[in-house]
Order: structure tokens, then sequence, then C-alpha cells
């Protein structure tokens, strides 16, 4: 049985620009779980809820509720799904029952910021702050947002300055308060007050950033569009969003030529480069309009989403998921049009395992935005995770009909098929896709290995084995690749010494995945060498201790070494892990006949590969 772990580079997320450090080394501020013993003093009061008047409709079950600790229970089930919007209604329903309870008061205030019910959240901001304003950070930043959308810039630099004194604070006070400064009509203060961050270590590329667009906004042009090439130059590796705010600072100056050929240069090898092109030119023409449309132009409220934008993402490298989407809300709560912010948080409920509301969000990105490419390929994403596969597809085949220079498109219809293991229409879908790329380069080399991946299965060797050359050759030590040929060559007998190289090197690449190490000590199994076979595919156990390929293949190793006994025990152990319907025959054949004493080779590609 093989075990050839592969990757397909993700068209789920969003090719975010993060300023700054990939991960932020603090301790979140966000409520915890409630304690079971909340509900002591709330009277238990019969109360009848529809599925609807909980959920709203997006992921609602069927649920009656006939008591306040039946609605608190439910909320609970429902946190610990991760579905923030029935959790949200429920704990509303609860807090009616107690309404100045603090601690219920602070869950369904958060609830209410993540499910984006940002008027509903304030309602509760004031008398979260009244006692304790230190212990309600959430809560002063939902009346700052309030506050600039009011205009009233003067109550968001008091609010800012009292800001509880954490690490996370110390990035988003001086961006709020730089941007507030502004709105009160006092850039040398906003400048001052952006500088503190320059100050804040590892955060010197969210100064940056900022500093260009405070230049911008502050009637400046020449230095924003320098600051902005400082910037550019700066990153090893440009991305969109930083490519967009530079080019568009560009396009409002009149310099349309300049922005287009920013793109062309700068913009990251995967972006849509006719919808970017196509956003300069509104952008430029609105410019020149006494009231032309730019939501995306610097001003206050458009310069504090992208702070909470520049955190949220961040937070979400980091996986801090809730901090992050409440971030994210009050970034499209200021600016409602901020469509890498709705992406951000359609990526959040992806994370969550919600697909109905990450499809909910991609949705609502229409396709005048940039990003409408990516939020379609996100929406595709999210149907297949529904299980309406056929209607993936359908949105997969119309944009790429609509957008014949994508291959995109064809690559996630090629991933998708290739998911159901319809070999051939995966093959066919990426054989379209490499048609349009004009040139193959370095960054292409997923196409030719997840295209092998499905030439391998469909038993065309050959091809398949040159797709996974041809994917070497553009990525020479990519650890994915490097295992599967390596692990399918052994499966064949072919090369021997070159395969248990090239598996070798991707264990010292990937150490920590098991699905690579159980391939090392698969092929030592392979070859006959059972003592190093048992010793990396123990490994191999203690990294994925529930897949049940990797516990049949040390039940092998183990016989093989005359370690019977264990054998079973594995054996046993991984018909527990659900194997399919062959490897469950196959196991229990060999609980019930043993081992023959002779290795059986198993026909090369019999079984499919693991995912990493």
């Amino acid at each position: 049985m093989t075990s050839r772990s592969f990757v397909t580079p993700s068209l789920r997320t969003p090719a975010l620009w993060i300023p700054g450090p990939n991960r932020l080394s603090h301790k979140v501020l966000v409520a915890g779980l409630l304690a079971g013993t909340l509900l002591a003093g709330i009277a238990l009061m019969p109360t009848q809820v529809s599925a609807a008047q909980v959920a709203d409709g997006a992921d609602a079950g069927t649920v009656d509720i006939t008591s306040v600790s039946g609605a608190y229970l439910s909320g609970r089930h429902a946190l610990q799904s991760r579905d923030i919007r029935s959790a949200s209604r429920f704990f509303d329903l609860v807090l009616t029952a107690d309404p100045a309870n603090p601690a219920l008061m602070r869950r369904a205030f958060l609830l209410r910021l993540e499910d984006g019910r940002f008027s509903s959240a304030l309602e509760l901001a004031p008398a979260l702050t009244a006692d304790d304003e230190a212990d309600a950070p959430f809560a002063r930043l939902a009346l700052i947002v309030d506050a600039t959308k009011r205009a009233d810039f003067a109550a968001v630099l008091s609010l800012t300055d009292a800001l509880p004194d954490s690490r996370l604070n110390k990035v988003l006070a001086p961006l709020l308060g730089a941007w507030a400064a502004l709105g009160a009509g006092n850039a040398e203060d906003a400048e001052a007050r952006l500088d503190v961050l320059a100050e804040q270590d590892g955060f010197q590329a969210f100064h940056a950033l900022h500093e260009a667009m405070l230049l911008e906004a502050t009637g400046r042009p020449a230095e924003a569009a320098t600051a902005f090439a400082d910037l550019l130059r700066s990153q090893q590796r440009g991305s969109q969003r930083l490519v967009l705010l530079a080019a568009r600072q560009q396009a409002r100056a009149g310099h349309l030529d300049t922005a287009l050929a920013m793109v062309e240069q700068f913009a990251p090898d995967d972006s849509d480069l006719v919808a970017m092109t196509g956003h300069l030119e509104r952008v430029n023409a609105a410019a020149t309009q006494p009231d032309g449309d730019d939501p995306s132009k610097p001003v206050p409220a458009r310069g504090m989403a992208e702070a909470f934008f520049d955190l949220a993402s961040a937070l979400q490298r980091d996986r801090g998921s809730e901090t992050a989407m409440v971030f994210a809300r009050l970034a499209t709560e200021l600016s409602p049009r901020f469509d890498l912010a709705t992406l951000l948080a359609a990526e959040i409920q992806d994370d969550r395992k919600r697909p109905a509301a990450a499809l909910a969000l991609s949705q609502t990105i229409g396709p005048e935005s940039p990003f409408h490419t990516m939020a379609t390929l996100r929406t595709a994403a999210s149907l297949e995770d529904l299980d309406r596969k056929e209607e993936a597809v359908a949105v997969l085949e119309s944009l790429a009909a609509d957008r014949p220079d994508l291959a995109n498109p064809l690559i996630r219809l090629g991933d998708l098929e290739r998911a159901r293991e319809a070999w051939d229409a995966s093959i066919a879908a990426y054989d379209r896709a490499l048609e349009r790329l004009a040139k193959i380069g370095r960054e292409d080399w997923a196409v030719s290995y997840t295209r092998g991946i499905a030439l391998e299965r469909s038993k065309r060797w050959p091809e398949a084995e040159a797709a996974f050359q041809k994917a070497l050759e553009l990525r020479p030590e990519q650890p994915f690749v490097l295992n599967y040929l390596g692990y399918s060559w052994v499966d064949r007998g072919e090369n021997l010494d070159e395969a248990l190289r090239m598996i070798e090197r991707a264990v010292e690449l990937r150490p920590r995945d098991g699905y690579i190490v159980d391939s090392l000590g698969w092929a030592f199994y392979r070859l006959g060498a059972f003592e190093d076979a048992v010793s990396h595919l123990e490994r191999a156990v203690e990294l994925k201790p529930t897949d049940p390929t990797i516990n049949d293949h040390l039940g092998d190793a183990y016989w093989r070494v005359g370690r019977t006994r264990e054998a079973r025990f594995q054996w046993t152990r991984a018909l527990t892990f659900e194997p399919d319907a062959e490897l469950t025959a196959k196991i229990e054949r060999k609980l019930a006949e043993g081992m023959p004493d002779e290795v059986q080779a198993e026909p090369a590609g019999t079984t499919p590969p693991k995912k990493g």
C-alpha cells in the first residue's frame, strides 16, 4: 500500500499582504468560554424558540428551546461546533433572562461582533465599559468604530488613548490614533502618533504602509509615491493588496500609465491582471470627478479599516480566529466595500468548517471587484465542501469561459475532479489549464504534479512519470514530488537507489510529515530491509497515530521481524480508524490467516495516495 503525500496550493486563501512578523507573540485578548457555573442565579423560564428565530437561516437545525438552561447548553454546543450565528442567537436568549450578568453580556457582545451584527453588539458596549473600562477592550473598539462613522474624532482620540495596555494595543492604538488625528484635522499629530509604531520591534512594515497612505491622505502625492515604491522594493515577494494600494495612489494622482506598469511589474504571478487593470481605470476615472466614487481612497475610516485588516490577517496566520474575525468585521463596518476583509472573514469561516457561512460572504463580492476571481474560486470551494459538486463545476466552467486568459479556474476544476477520482476529467481540465499558460514557470510545478497524480491513478505511468519529472525540473527540492515519484519507482521496482535517495531527502525537508516518513518506512519494507522499516514506521505512527494505512504498514513490518503479537495489535488498531472497504478486507484477512512467508508485491498504483 502506498502512502504518497500530495499537496495542492490553496486557491481558497486570499493573497493577503501582511506587513511585519508572520506570527504575533501575544496572548489574544478574547473572552473564554463561559464556565459551567454561569447559570447560577438565572431563573429557568419557559421559552419556546423556533430554529428560524435562533439561527437566522445559515446553518440552523430544527431546535425547540423550552428553558434558559436549554438555550445556554445549545449555545455552548453551537460554540463547540464553531457555528457562531446560532451560538449568538442562543446567548442572546440567555441574556434576556439575566441582562445585567457581565459574563453573559461580554459573551453575547463578542458573538454579535463575530456574526457581523455590529449595531446589535454596539447596544451592549456602553454597559460593558461603564464600570471597569480596562476589562472590555473590544467594547471600546466598537465605540471607536461607531464614533469614526459619526466623524466624532475627538471621541475617537479619547477612546484610543484610554485603550488598555497590551501587546496588541501597542500596535493598534498608534494606527487608530494616527487616522483619528487626521480626521480631527491635525496632520502633525497624526504623523507623531504613527511614528510610535516604528519603535515597535517587528512592526516597521506596518508603519511604512500606513505612512505611505497617510502621505497621500495629507495631499503629498509625490512623497506617497516614493514611500510606496520603497515599500514595494523592500518586499521579497509582492502581493496583490500592496501592489493595488501603490497603483491606486498613482491612478488617483492621474498617472494611470504608471499605475498599470506597476501592476505588470510587481503583481504576483497568480494575480488577475485584467481585473486589476479594469479596477485602476475606474479609480482613475473616479478621481477626475468632483464626487468620484472611490471607496479605497485613504480617508480616516478607510485607514482604520486597513489597520484592523492588517492585524486580522496577521492573527489569522496565527489561527487566532476569534479575534481575527472580530477585526475583519470591524474593518468591513468602517469600509463596507473592503473586499479583502470580506474574503478574510470567509477564510476564517472555512477554517471553522462552516462552508455555508463562507459561501454567503464570498458571494457578496461582485464582478467589478479586482478580487472577484479570487472570490469565485472560494465560492466553488465552499460549494464543493457543501457536497454541491455539480454546482462547483458549473461555477468553475463559467469562470473559465468568461475569462479565457485565466488558467486558475481550470486548475481548480482539475483538483475537484481528482478529489472525486474522476481521473480522465481531471486530466482534461489540467491539460486545458496548461494550454492557457503562455510560459510554464517555477510556480507552476503543482499543475504538473497534480496532473501526474491523476495520470498515475489512471494507469498512464509513462505520462505520469514525465509530469513528475517536469514538476521536479521546475522545483527540484519539492518534498511532495520527491516523495511521490520516489515511492512510485520503489513500488514498480525501478531506479531503486535514486528512489530511496529522493524519499530520504523528502523526509529531511519535512521530518514531521507522517505520510512522507511512512513512505520511507514502506520503501524499506518493499526493499526487504524490515528492521529499518520498523524504525521509520514507528516514527510515522507517532506523527499520524490515527491513520489506518500507516498503522497497517507498521503491523506488516512487525510481522516480518517476528513481532507477531504487536503486528496483530497494529492491524486491530488500524480497523478502529475506519479504513476503506479494500483495506478493511486485507486487514481482516491478515488477522485471520497471518501473512505469507514471502513479501507479496502489489501491482503499482493500486492504492490511492494519502493527503498530507
